[in-house]
């Protein structure tokens, strides 16, 4: 794909992108390959898309020289293509999905954003705004930690709503989750369930109040949740659905 876009071999972009297809600059390729790789459900083409990001170092295409041949991308190309990834924001986006935006970033060599985020857990203040690409960087450590989060409040932590929907996946390394008024989508509840649904499953509380517009979908997934025998959840105060009845669990 890298070779094709430099080499201008539009038929297998097209294959890949569609017909509609019209050649562009590295920055705007890479940015339709994330948008292409973010809309799968089962992440099959999130190693594919880490991969091509990493042939923008120069260290990269030395090894591969024999297979790309030259190529010479600028300074202010790889600039270009690491703000396209910080801004990439959409309300369509898992939450699971936008890490892979962060792993992206890594395999750029942008380590200033997991610096931020390190700071960021060790300060005692933490009145700092988050933007989305941070809150999916935390998600990824605050998920990947040895030590088990005790508290997940979404609340608490300063930024947007879209912001702490992509903070979703932390909660399936802790033992109690509050996300009142997230605007819980089905994506959302998909990964609230694969928490529920994990071995181990830390979870034993979880407050979901206030999330009016969360759909039958999303409840028939929490209820699989629940439903799993890995669920050690005691506690899920009052989550309502939009069209269908209203459940409250207590001591579950």
């Amino acid at each position: 794909m890298f070779h094709c876009h430099t080499n201008r071999k539009t038929k297998v972009l097209r294959d890949f992108f569609g017909k509609k297809y019209k050649e562009s600059s590295l920055d705007v390729f890479l940015k339709r390959v994330m948008e292409k790789s973010l809309q799968s459900k089962n992440g099959h083409l999130d190693l594919f898309v880490r991969f091509l990001h990493g042939l923008c170092l120069e260290s990269n295409q030395r090894l591969l020289v024999g297979l790309l041949g030259q190529t010479k991308i600028s300074p202010g190309t790889i600039q270009r293509v690491i703000n396209k990834l910080k801004k990439m924001n959409s309300d369509e986006i898992s939450p699971d999905r936008s890490i892979n935006i962060f792993h992206c970033l890594m395999e750029m060599n942008h380590l200033s954003l997991f610096q931020e985020i390190q700071e960021f857990l060790k300060s005692e203040n933490r009145s700092e705004e988050l933007s989305e690409i941070q809150c999916s960087a935390l998600a990824f450590m605050l998920q990947m930690s040895e030590e088990v989060l005790d508290e997940l409040d979404l609340q608490k932590y300063k930024t947007s709503v879209q912001g702490r929907q992509r903070l979703i996946p932390a909660v399936r390394n802790c033992r109690k989750a509050g996300l009142t008024q997230c605007g819980l989508s089905e994506s959302h509840c998909e990964v609230v369930a694969s928490a529920l649904k994990s071995n181990p499953s830390h979870l034993t509380q979880l407050h979901m109040s206030n999330n009016y517009n969360l759909q039958d979908s999303g409840v028939k997934l929490l209820c699989a949740g629940l439903e799993s025998p890995n669920c050690r959840l005691e506690t899920l105060r009052t989550v309502v659905c939009q069209r269908s009845a209203v459940i409250i669990w207590q001591q579950h």
